[in-house]
C-alpha cells in the first residue's frame, strides 16, 4: 500500500498584485507568458483591452467563488459555483488543493488551479476556464499550460504521480437577448510527455525557438497551397453542377418527365414530399421526468477531417 503524500510547499511567494514569483531574492518566471511567447504569440491578436479586461475580471470572480467553496464550504450560489459542485460530484473529485504552487526551485513556477486527490500518491490537476467559446488554440494552450504543471507537480512532490489533466469550463453570463450563454462541462486533456514539456521550459531558458513537436509538418504545410487550391476548384464546381441541376429539375418538371438515360448518365428526378422528425429537445423539455435511456440509440461515429481556408 502506498504511503499517503502531502503536498510539498513550494517555498515560492507569489505577489499576487503584480502576478510574480519570488523564491527568497530570485524572481522566477510564470508558465503561462512563456506559452504565450514560445507558442501562442497570436493568442490575444484583435482583441480590444477592455474585452480582455473585462473577461479576466470575470475570469477572477469566478475562480475566487469556486476556491471560497473548496476551502470554506462557501456557496455564493451562483450558478457557475453550482455547476462546479456537480461536476465534482459527477466526476468524483475530492478537492486537495486550490492554487497550488509548483516550481522547480531555479527558474519557473507557476500556481495550479486545483488540485484533486484520487489516492494516497496520486492526484489530478484542474484548470477553471470561463471562455465564452472553447477553440482548438486555446485546448492546445490549455494542454500544455497543465502538461508542464504536471512536469513541475512531479518534481516537486517526489513518488506522487499525476493521474488525469482536465478543464473544468464555466460560464453563464447573460446575452442581449435576455437568455444566459450557459456553459458547464469538463474536458480531458492527454498529457504531453515530461521530456517534452521540459526540453520547451530548456528551450526558452537558452532563448531560442521551440520547435513545437505537435505543430504542422512540413509535409503537409509544404502542400498548403495545393489544398486550397483543390477546395476552391471543388467549390466552383459544385457552385456550377447546382447551376446545371437547377435547369435539368425545371426542365424536367415541365415536360413531367420522371428519368432521362444516356450511354454514361442516369438522371432521375425525385418528386416533392414531406418529411417529419421528432424533437427530442422539446420533448425533454416538456417531461423532464421521463426516462428516454431505454430508448435511445448509440453508435459510433468514425472521426472526420475538416479543413478552412
Amino acid at each position: 500500500m502506498a504511503k499517503r503524500i502531502e503536498l510539498k510547499n513550494s517555498g515560492v511567494f507569489f505577489n499576487e498584485e503584480a502576478h510574480e514569483y519570488w523564491l527568497g531574492d530570485k524572481q522566477l518566471s510564470g508558465i503561462t507568458g512563456m506559452l504565450q511567447r514560445q507558442l501562442f504569440p497570436d493568442e490575444f491578436n484583435g482583441i480590444s483591452e477592455a474585452t480582455l479586461n473585462a473577461a479576466a475580471e470575470y475570469g477572477t470572480g469566478v475562480h475566487s467563488s469556486i476556491e471560497d467553496f473548496d476551502n470554506n464550504w462557501i456557496n455564493d450560489g451562483t450558478q457557475e459555483t453550482v455547476d462546479y459542485i456537480q461536476i465534482c460530484k459527477d466526476y468524483g473529485l475530492t478537492h486537495e488543493a486550490s492554487e497550488y504552487n509548483v516550481t522547480d526551485s531555479k527558474e519557473w513556477s507557476s500556481n495550479i488551479d486545483k488540485v484533486y486527490r484520487v489516492s494516497d500518491d496520486t492526484f489530478s490537476l484542474g484548470d477553471i476556464k470561463t471562455y465564452g467559446q472553447m477553440t482548438a488554440d486555446k485546448l492546445q494552450k490549455a494542454r500544455w499550460q497543465l502538461s508542464i504543471y504536471a512536469y513541475l507537480f512531479e518534481l516537486q512532490n517526489k513518488k506522487a504521480k499525476v493521474d488525469k489533466l482536465f478543464i473544468i469550463h464555466l460560464r453563464n453570463k447573460p446575452k442581449k437577448d435576455g437568455t444566459f450563454d450557459h456553459i458547464s462541462e469538463i474536458i480531458f486533456l492527454s498529457r504531453i510527455p515530461p521530456e517534452i514539456a521540459k526540453d520547451l521550459l530548456d528551450t526558452d531558458l537558452r532563448g531560442e525557438q521551440f520547435k513545437n513537436p505537435y505543430a504542422i509538418p512540413y509535409e503537409w504545410a509544404s502542400q498548403e497551397e495545393t489544398i486550397r487550391e483543390l477546395i476552391e476548384a471543388k467549390k466552383s464546381a459544385e457552385e456550377q453542377l447546382n447551376i446545371i441541376k437547377g435547369k435539368l429539375l425545371s426542365d424536367m418538371e415541365e415536360k413531367d418527365v420522371r428519368s432521362w438515360v444516356t450511354e454514361t448518365m442516369r438522371i432521375t428526378r425525385k418528386l416533392p414530399t414531406t418529411r417529419s422528425s421528432f424533437d427530442l429537445k422539446a420533448f425533454k423539455a416538456d417531461n423532464p421526468n421521463i426516462d428516454l435511456s431505454a430508448y435511445m440509440k448509440t453508435s459510433d461515429v468514425a472521426g472526420s477531417l475538416s479543413i478552412a481556408i
